[in-house]
């Protein structure tokens, strides 16, 4: 029962759902492998299904290895250990009903608003189609043979338009087709809305989709029905994201506003008005919004990020370096996490913690050159900033490797120079 109880959420998460099975059509771990047999067998419910299965697993086995275990003391302490166990078994039940209730509360029932559900549909017929590396688990569970790479290869190529020109000449592209975090292709967005070869066929609440030729952009689509207001509010604060992200500012607040209008309170709006507040650098509204969504789920990874970040471009350097340290702390091979942390260690002058961070996302960086150049200009700083002349010299040469721009490359023999010369009228 207790087990029951703390999985039985997993079974509200059709976002889960579909990542898990994205992840299994691509080969991913038996878990998730599993899952995607079960979309296949049982459609979304059987994945649903599956996903709590596996939750409950470890709860179950966990009860039963407990409650052996007291039963096997010696009888002077059986009674006590089996007391503490059932003790243990109803707090692990109460939390349980709680978190099932909020689950049932706050669940997401129509596939439209988790995965890109148009967006697959109208370029299913496209030969090699481009994923962003965030959509990729949710294009693959949809249309598993439109996804041919992992993640991991499509990252360099979505934030480097040159590089992703590259990959195209080689096999070229005949739809791209851009969704999840739309931040991380933001460079990509505007390069191929810039493109006289390439033109925005679709935009909708889960992202874009480019077509290779010459065409009008897509404005707007019409707002499909929904069986609640809360969906039709989802709907439409997800949309006015990727209108944003599109370059559409004015019809992106038009369809904000109409969703917080209908649905100002709920979590899932708050975080998507956080998220366009900043992305407008509103950073006042953003901070208010996220501070909002914090309180009406605590612990929510997208809410202490946005609210981490709000507060560092609010000059609130010490509360945000207390954020990032925890958000770094259990997000610790997240790159995104490890650069605010870094950001807001320099802003409250901790520069021990900045190059920590720096040297764990040099590592996440692996074999990406360019990022990895950029990464070394700030360990460079960094060292700088601590009086490390050695170590700051080592980085920016290890920089300058990697070719960067010309400016760049005057900038960071400068500071080479400016170490030097300040090196050598402290030596005796």
């Amino acid at each position: 029962m207790a087990g029951i109880c703390q999985a039985l959420p997993k079974a509200f998460d059709l976002a889960g759902a579909v990542s898990s099975a994205g992840r299994g059509a691509l080969g991913g771990s038996w878990p998730d492998r599993w899952v995607a047999a079960a979309l296949g067998a049982g459609g979304w419910g059987g994945a649903e299904f599956a996903c709590f299965l596996l939750a409950a697993a470890p709860w179950f086995l966990g009860f039963l290895v407990l409650f052996f275990a007291a039963g096997k003391l010696f009888a002077r302490w059986r009674r006590v250990a089996l007391v503490l166990a059932w003790i243990c078994w109803g707090a692990t039940a109460a939390t349980g009903l709680w978190n099932v209730w909020d689950a049932w509360q706050h669940r997401i029932d129509d596939l439209r608003l988790v995965a890109p559900v148009g967006l697959v549909g109208q370029a299913k017929d496209s030969r090699h189609v481009f994923v962003n590396p965030s959509a990729v688990p949710s294009v693959a569970a949809l249309a598993p043979r439109m996804v041919d790479r992992e993640p991991a290869l499509e990252t360099p190529l979505a934030q480097s338009p040159a590089r992703w020109r590259e990959e195209d000449r080689k096999n070229p592209f005949s739809a791209a087709l851009l969704s999840g975090r739309l931040s991380e292709s933001k460079l990509l967005i505007r390069h191929l809305l810039e493109s006289p070869d390439w033109h925005l066929a679709a935009v909708d609440n889960q992202g874009l989709l480019f077509l290779r030729g010459s065409a009008p952009d897509r404005s707007e689509t019409d707002i499909p029905d929904f069986q609640s207001s809360r969906d039709r509010a989802i709907y439409l604060a997800q949309y006015a994201l990727c209108l944003e992200a599109a370059g559409l500012a004015l019809p992106a607040t038009r369809r904000m506003e109409e969703a917080m209008n209908a649905a100002e309170n709920d979590f899932e709006i708050l975080i998507r008005a956080a998220t366009f507040a900043a992305s407008r650098n509103r950073w006042e509204q953003a901070r208010k919004l996220a501070a909002t969504a914090r309180m009406k789920r605590p612990g929510n990874f997208e809410a202490d990020y946005l609210l981490a970040w709000s507060l560092l471009e609010t000059r609130a350097f010490d509360k945000a370096f207390e954020m990032t340290s925890r958000l770094a702390g259990n997000f610790p091979d997240d790159p995104s996490v490890l650069l605010l942390h870094a950001r807001t260690a320099r802003a409250s002058k901790n520069f021990p913690s900045e190059t920590d961070a720096l040297e764990r996302l040099l590592r996440l960086a692996g074999k990406d050159k360019s990022a990895a150049a950029r990464i070394h200009v700030f360990l460079g700083q960094s060292w700088m900033e601590r009086g490390f002349p050695d170590q700051a010299i080592a980085h920016f040469k290890l920089a300058l490797e990697s070719l960067p721009s010309p400016a760049e490359s005057r900038d960071i023999r400068e500071s080479i120079r400016m170490i030097e010369a300040n090196r050598l009228k402290t030596q005796p």
